[in-house]
């Protein structure tokens, strides 16, 4: 089976992307997009860009026996009574090689940087890392206080003043968390994959229900940690897939809400095999 039908399979389809994009872009998006209205919001500015060299996952990847999962209430599934991104990765796997492939998925609801570097200190999260062929880490979300959002030292003239400290700090509990994985791998060929957010904090309808600071601000925020993510993955030699462009397009005014949960905060059933798309095409370098 070919990886473009492997993937049609989840419910999406592949859009080739030149390899000078960022390794995170190879475009997987759902078959019929959902169009944003005129002037809906977005920042107008792409996904954080790096350079395919910048990764050592580049190439496809090897047979894959185990896929783990690593982060918070995004890849855990939470408000999503549906099969994860991490668990359809390793269907998508074990379809195109036609083997089995053990999905070990330890996200948990609520997981700060610091949570998961705590968490990769305990036995079954070191004996899981040490078995993966493929670990996904999707982290950071709930480093930030989406109640900030209100103080005018975060608004929108405020250029993220107040998140300062914590993007400081995202980037050095990442590269700790990096380090910590790349030093429990023991299988060949192994591949850590670092994705982004679509957005930190609520989004689609829900989001814009807030106001449009809190829709201005939320997809600055969104914006600099995915930068910061991506930054950190491509100083450790991991895969950084962008989540920014496929939920909300290359220009950011993509209305998401057909792919979020009811509470705007969480992947639906088709945002998670969106997800488990753009990890698959990461994988294969489509």
């Amino acid at each position: 089976m070919t990886l473009l039908s492997m993937v049609a399979s989840l419910g999406v389809t592949l859009d080739a992307v030149s390899a000078s994009d960022a390794p995170g872009r190879q475009g997987v998006s759902i078959a019929t997009p959902p169009a944003g209205p005129a002037g809906s919001p977005g920042s107008g500015r792409q996904g954080p860009s790096v350079s395919a060299a910048s990764s050592v996952s580049s190439g496809s990847v090897g047979t894959v026996g185990m896929v783990v999962g690593l982060g918070d209430s995004v890849p855990a599934g939470s408000a999503c009574d549906c099969a994860t991104y991490v668990s359809l990765v390793g269907q998508g796997l074990a379809t195109r090689q036609g083997t089995e492939v053990v999905s070990r998925n330890l996200a948990a609801a609520g997981l700060t940087t610091k949570g998961l570097l705590d968490q990769l200190a305990d036995d079954a999260a070191e004996e899981s890392v040490v078995e993966a062929d493929v670990t996904i880490i999707t982290i950071g979300a709930n480093d930030f206080d989406s109640a900030s959002i209100e103080d005018d030292a975060c608004g929108p003239d405020a250029d993220l003043a107040c998140f300062k400290d914590d993007l400081a700090q995202l980037r050095a509990n990442m590269d700790a968390i990096l380090r910590r994985v790349r030093a429990l791998e023991k299988r060949d060929g192994s591949r850590i994959i670092v994705t982004g957010y679509w957005n930190v904090f609520m989004d689609g309808a829900v989001g814009r229900a807030q106001g449009q600071a809190y829709v201005t601000t939320s997809d600055r925020l969104t914006l600099a940690v995915n930068e910061t993510l991506a930054a950190a993955a491509a100083a450790a030699g991991a895969r950084y897939v962008d989540l920014y462009v496929p939920f909300k397009g290359a220009d950011g005014t993509r209305d998401d809400t057909e792919l979020l949960a009811d509470d705007g905060d969480h992947p639906d059933a088709t945002g998670h095999r969106l997800i488990a798309g753009s990890v698959l095409s990461a994988l294969y370098d489509v």
